[in-house]
């Protein structure tokens, strides 16, 4: 039998593949093309290609950033801005179809068309990667990026209006990390010793090809090219492979960890029973820092909770474990909570990949210690010059099937009704009339969660009226630091703190489960001096 006849009799079906086959793989960084306007200049182009998401499978068709899923990672420093050069180098047919009913992909809109958005930066408008700001394959943009911001776990996306969930669930996603003096003196594992690790969901056909099917939210799928208010894949991928493992020393080490999923939850603990309906036996570790950098101090966990587009800046230390393996595990829901609380409508994602503690200590390992604290400003209450109300509803069908979701019963296309001043603090209140949970997501900011609250849903629809329920809950301890993202629960009232500070302009708010703020809860606001 020949190699190629061979590879062929090895191939198995997405459903069929072994687990824990295949090393995880870490994305390359990129290196600076030449010098920009105000610092190094970066090319990074989006284009199509193959690439095999497990050995047992055939090439996948991906898109992805410089040819690679995830994308390169960015490796930045504060106060060193840099320039990037974008370029669609994409087909002109989309992978997947393109539900034209819905804002911005209304013909004559081009079906690909891209706009890369660095999420949580602090950047100009003209450079955030706003949603309608996209251009077609040929076309190029260069955005600046200042890098003003403390040391953090960023993350660049594609966020084209009307097609984000699909642009990013075809693979056009990577890590931009900021890098500060306060985070070198801190001694934290690098080198390799510090893993980015991007999770996402995802389904394959039985030939290896993604396919991107929406549901209702009781499940109910839906035909191609038309949008659901949902999605929730049937495999997990950890930076862009099916199942990967990865062999570690017993010694500490620095996870940066991304919820990339379009609509998934997760809820993750490190677990070294054997089988996922074993009893646990959890692995504690540390969470140092979330979406905007460092927490005031490290907080201890044994399991964390994630909604899309949040970020953990996680301490694992393997000492001890030699010769055990320990597998990232997961036991949010899908609906994470939904459609029906006591049901999952969605199979659970139960394991993603595997830490094999099997390579000896280097010797020259460096000794390390948990970090005490950070120098940590907290945001005053006192200090916001305004409150506004921001209502999170859905529009249903007979059937009671989503017709859309909306913020204030605006849509993204409706004019700017949120002015702030530059340098001003304000109080942000999401009031949650739906069933799901939003993970609600600022442009150009990085917040502080104040708390979150439970209302009286029937008599806020019926007088408009907001009536608190039960005391008021701080944020945990490990969600008490610099946000961009965070969850509203059904029925809570989450309230946040932001000072808009940078840069005056247009950005703006949306939830980050991509097939909501498709269509159409996502709003813009503008920022004026």
């Amino acid at each position: 039998m020949n190699a190629a006849a061979q590879d062929s009799a090895s191939l198995r079906t997405p459903d069929t593949v072994d687990r824990y086959v295949d090393p995880l793989p870490l994305p390359s960084k990129l290196t600076p093309s030449g010098t920009g306007k105000d610092g190094s200049l970066y090319h990074v182009r989006m284009m199509e290609f193959k690439r095999k998401m497990h050995s047992q499978l055939p090439p996948t068709r991906l898109w992805g950033f410089e040819g690679q899923y995830p994308g390169p990672s960015f490796e930045a420093f504060r106060g060193k801005p840099i320039e990037v050069r974008w370029e669609n180098n994409l087909p002109v047919q989309h992978i997947f179809g393109v539900d034209m009913h819905i804002h911005g992909a209304m013909a004559p809109t081009p079906a690909v068309r891209t706009v890369p958005h660095l999420h949580g930066a602090r950047t100009s408008s003209e450079s955030d990667g706003l949603p309608e700001k996209w251009f077609t394959p040929g076309k190029t943009v260069n955005y600046h990026y200042p890098n003003t911001q403390a040391a953090a776990t960023l993350w660049y996306h594609d966020h084209a209006v009307g097609i984000t969930r699909l642009n990013v669930y075809a693979g056009l996603s990577g890590f931009y990390f900021l890098r500060d003096e306060e985070e070198q003196a801190m001694g934290l594992p690098s080198g390799e010793y510090e893993i980015p690790l991007l999770l996402q969901d995802r389904s394959l056909d039985e030939q290896g090809q993604l396919i991107y099917t929406p549901t209702h939210e009781d499940g109910v799928k839906l035909p191609p090219g038309t949008w659901g208010p949902e999605y929730f894949g049937e495999l997990p991928v950890v930076n862009g492979t099916l199942y990967p493992y990865l062999e570690v020393e017993p010694r500490p080490y620095r996870l940066r960890v991304l919820n990339g999923s379009n609509s998934r939850f997760l809820n993750v603990f490190l677990n070294t029973a054997k089988h996922p309906t074993d009893i646990p036996n959890l692995v504690n570790f540390h969470q140092i820092g979330t979406d905007g950098g460092f927490l005031p101090k490290p907080v201890q966990l044994n399991k964390l909770l994630m909604g899309p587009a949040e970020r953990a800046d996680l301490i694992v230390d393997f000492t001890g474990l030699e010769g055990k393996t320990i597998t990232l595990s997961n036991n949010g829901s899908a609906p994470y909570p939904g459609w029906d609380m006591m049901m999952m409508i969605h199979p659970p994602l139960y394991e993603w990949m595997q830490f094999r503690v099997t390579r000896p200590k280097a010797a020259n390992a460096k000794a390390f210690s948990m970090p005490a604290g950070t120098a940590f400003e907290p945001l005053k209450e006192t200090a916001a010059v305004k409150t506004r109300d921001f209502t999170l509803s859905e529009k249903l069908d007979a059937q009671g099937h989503s017709l859309g979701v909306r913020i204030n019963e605006k849509g993204y296309d409706d004019p700017v009704t949120e002015i702030v001043k530059l340098g001003t603090t304000e109080k942000w209140r999401f009031i949650n009339t739906t069933d799901d949970a939003h993970p609600m997501h600022l442009h150009l900011v990085q917040f502080q969660v104040l708390q979150r609250q439970g209302y009286n849903l029937p008599a806020f629809e019926t007088t408009g009226q907001l009536q608190f329920v039960g005391n008021p809950r701080p944020p945990a301890p490990n969600e008490a630091g610099w946000k961009d993202t965070a969850i509203v629960n059904p029925r809570d009232v989450l309230t946040i703190l932001a000072r808009f500070e940078g840069f005056t302009g247009r950005y703006v708010f949306h939830c980050h489960m991509l097939e909501h703020e498709d269509n159409d809860m996502m709003r813009p606001y503008e920022v004026i001096a």
